[in-house]
């Protein structure tokens, strides 16, 4: 369970070391602005870094984002007390698992956005990309209530400390998309 914990913190706190996190009304620490990154396990081991420049009406960010590889899991059973489909740990399994990174963008709002992704000189998986991305607003987690789906429409003024956020997705082909 606790590397599940950690999982879950490391892509969702990624690249805000040493920050301060956001508090929103009930103390909870508020979701952050960027995206988060998804690299095909495929190419996972060639792509260590993206560079992202992410354009929109408030100006340019630009950033190396250093990515990761997360390997295969699953999960472990309860003892014979627990339900037979609970869960109660996660084991790691051999093998190369996805990539990930999360690239914080302080300026991004909800309005769509232009990311060009690309690779350093030399990489071993060369990435050259520009798509448009339109993020959402990602709401605090609430207690009761932890898997709630990005606001849309009128939930976004109804968000306290949400943040516009979206994933990106690195293919094995080289090309780059938004996630959902």
């Amino acid at each position: 369970m606790r590397i599940l914990l950690s999982l879950v913190a490391v892509l969702t706190l990624g690249g805000c070391a040493g920050h301060e996190p956001e508090r929103h009304e009930s103390g909870a620490a508020a979701p952050l602005r960027g995206f988060g990154i998804e690299v095909d396990r495929e190419v996972a081991p060639r792509v260590p870094r993206v560079h992202l420049t992410t354009c929109g009406s408030w100006g340019c960010h630009e950033q190396d984002v250093p990515l990761h590889i997360s390997g295969p899991t699953s999960v472990l059973p309860c003892p014979s007390s627990a339900a037979p489909d609970t869960a109660c740990g996660v084991a790691r399994l051999p093998g190369a698992g996805p990539g990930y990174g999360y690239a914080p963008v302080p300026a991004l709002t909800v309005d769509e956005v232009t990311v060009r992704v690309t690779t350093p000189p030399g990489a071993p998986f060369p990435i050259d990309a520009e798509v448009l991305v339109r993020p959402s607003v990602v709401c605090p987690r609430q207690p009761g209530r932890p898997d709630q789906p990005p606001a849309s429409g009128a939930a976004r003024a109804t968000c306290p400390g949400g943040a516009p956020q979206a994933r990106l997705h690195i293919a094995a082909d080289g090309t780059v998309r938004q996630s959902r």
